[in-house]
């Protein structure tokens, strides 16, 4: 077995391992976490949401509601 020392970031809960290991290889993971970022740390929300891309405004996703058909209600 050999070991490999990288750090990462994790971006939507994924760590990406080096292109160097080819796909198929068992791994064993072990995960340090820094708890002092961690805990109590409600700035991370204004990075979190300051990442997120701009996927359009309410009117790029409203629709008419007109489906070409006439309503008609029995009386």
């Amino acid at each position: 077995m050999q070991a490999i020392e990288f750090e990462a970031t994790t971006f939507q809960h994924t760590i990406r391992i080096p292109d160097h290991i080819p796909n198929g290889v068992s791994l064993r993971v072990l995960l340090l976490v820094d708890d002092a970022k961690t805990k109590n740390d409600t700035s991370h929300w204004k990075n979190l949401l300051g990442s997120m891309p701009n996927v359009g405004s309410d009117e790029d996703f409203s629709r008419s509601l007109d489906y070409g058909r006439e309503i008609s209600w029995d009386s």
